[in-house]
């Protein structure tokens, strides 16, 4: 009886056996029958290299479970050397060892090395990654690093060997273990063709390279922005193809800061300064010319006790008039500016379509008032100036010569919460000025009298609540509704009305504004 029942087991596993292998073989002949499995190889390969094109860059295991979708599939993916074209040190070394071979030569299109990764629980043998880069390092078309600041696998053996094929070069270190980027030295670029897209944060690059003759974006940040300003416009004045330039996080440069012969950027159509010693900022932002560039981000810090303003806002800037789009080269003509003066800090905004992102910079200063006296001129003499939206907040350093004669030909609207400004332009918005007459140009136009500010269509006031401060302002106010708009028999004409006129006060303050409003229902 045991023999028999022995010989029934085999006999059922054997049984088993036959029967999965059927099964195995009737699901495989019902996918051939999918539209997929009657394309060609040929055509299947092309399809799965779209798709694989398509996956992020940081997708390390994509290509490994389609492997895994049936024998068809596995052997048009192993067969494909297009598609094992990417490198990454998450990969076992096993696989990355098949990534290479599977590749057949082919150029790399991507390798990514990050040092967590590498320190990871899991993480096979490192070095073994690092040292077949380096081998393959001629092939490779993109190579992304995020590093830590005392990586102990020499890094820069990889950056400095032979990437011929080089296009796209980002390098992070970290800010980990002390000083961000001490541990890691200043690296230089073999030959090569030139590259298109380079990317550093925290790490210093040679850039006696003529490598970065080609590139279409520069992305530098901290340690790895020059703190010679001449070293960066050295780079810049060989870039003639940059479409986009970031600067950020270089706050103190030991060093003063002179600004270089002018740079044309005749392809710049993004900049982005963030973060940046205002000396520095304006220096490099007199230096160079972007016709054409529209996507605009500008913002630095307030380290250098002389910030070089008369140098970036002086009458007749071409640098900056171009960068605020003011110099008729941009693709869209500019509707409004918009300027706002806070505690230590000057913003200003420029509109060029509605719903679009505004050209953007802020300037900070210990007293802003400084810079706010140059804006004027510069906007006064720029070829196109579009009205002004001027905003003077609370809280800011006293502005004792505020005046808005230099701004009467461009304001379109005007608010104010600062108390002594309030005041101050209530009087003057009282009064007329002499001006030059629109229906003539050239320095010989007829100057003419008329309302200060006469193309103002929105006020924003606000009234101070002390006894002393509220009653010279609601006289003031009651002052300038009277003259600028009431007018007077053989007086002169009474200005434009407002589109809107708003008051901000308290209750007892109202009562004092009694009289304005009947004047204002007049």
């Amino acid at each position: 009886l045991t023999t028999s029942a022995e010989a029934l087991s085999l006999a059922k596993q054997h049984l088993n056996t036959q029967a999965d292998d059927l099964i195995t073989n009737l699901k495989h002949r019902r996918n051939l029958t999918a539209p997929i499995h009657r394309l060609p190889q040929e055509i299947f390969r092309m399809v799965l290299e779209n798709f694989a094109a398509g996956l992020p860059v940081d997708d390390k295991d994509g290509l490994l479970q389609l492997l895994q979708v049936g024998r068809l599939w596995y052997w048009a993916i192993v067969n494909s050397p297009r598609l094992w074209t990417r490198l990454d040190s998450a990969l076992p070394p096993t696989i990355a060892r098949l990534v290479i071979e599977r590749s057949k030569g082919l150029p790399i299109l991507s390798f990514a090395w990050n040092s967590l990764d590498a320190f990871s629980a899991d993480a096979e043998a490192p070095e073994e990654i690092l040292k077949m880069a380096i081998q393959n390092s001629a092939r490779f078309k993109s190579m992304n690093f995020q590093i830590l600041p005392y990586n102990p696998f020499e890094i820069r053996l990889l950056l400095e060997s032979k990437t011929s094929a080089l296009e796209i070069l980002t390098v992070e270190v970290g800010k980990d273990c002390g000083v961000a980027g001490g541990g890691f030295r200043k690296f230089a670029l073999s030959e090569g063709a030139p590259l298109k897209y380079l990317d550093l944060s925290d790490v210093s690059l040679n850039f006696d390279s003529p490598r970065l003759s080609g590139l279409i974006t520069l992305s530098l940040c901290r340690a790895a922005v020059p703190t010679s300003l001449a070293t960066l416009l050295q780079v810049l004045s060989v870039t003639q193809r940059l479409e986009q330039l970031a600067i950020a996080e270089k706050r103190r440069i030991g060093e003063h800061v002179n600004p270089g012969r002018q740079i044309t950027l005749g392809h710049l159509r993004e900049l982005k300064i963030e973060d940046i010693a205002n000396d520095y900022c304006a220096a490099l932002l007199s230096s160079i010319f972007t016709p054409i560039c529209s996507r605009v981000h500008v913002s630095d810090s307030p380290w250098a006790i002389d910030p070089l303003d008369p140098l970036l806002w002086h009458p007749g800037s071409t640098q900056t008039a171009a960068l605020l789009g003011l110099n008729g080269q941009s693709h869209t003509q500019t509707r409004r500016i918009a300027i706002t003066v806070e505690c230590q800090v000057v913003r200003i905004r420029v509109f060029e379509h509605e719903g679009g992102s505004p050209r953007f910079f802020s300037f900070k200063r210990r007293r802003p008032s400084h810079l706010f006296g140059l804006l004027p001129h510069f906007f006064g003499a720029a070829p196109f100036c579009p009205p002004i939206d001027l905003e003077i907040g609370s809280a800011m350093d006293p502005i004792d010569a505020f005046d808005l004669t230099g701004w009467s030909t461009t304001l379109g609207s005007l608010q104010l919460r600062d108390e002594n400004t309030c005041l101050r332009a209530l009087q003057q918005l009282a009064q007329r000025t002499a001006v030059s007459d629109s229906t003539e140009t050239g320095a010989s136009a007829t100057q003419v009298e008329d309302w200060m500010c006469p193309n103002l269509r929105w006020i924003m006031l606000h009234i101070p609540e002390s006894d002393l401060q509220r009653d010279s302002h609601v006289a003031a106010l009651l002052a300038l509704v009277r003259r600028r708009w009431s007018g007077t028999a053989g007086g002169p004409a009474p200005a434009n009305q407002l589109g809107e006129f708003y008051i901000f006060c308290t209750n007892l303050s109202y009562q004092k504004l009694r009289d304005v409003e009947v004047d204002v229902q007049k």
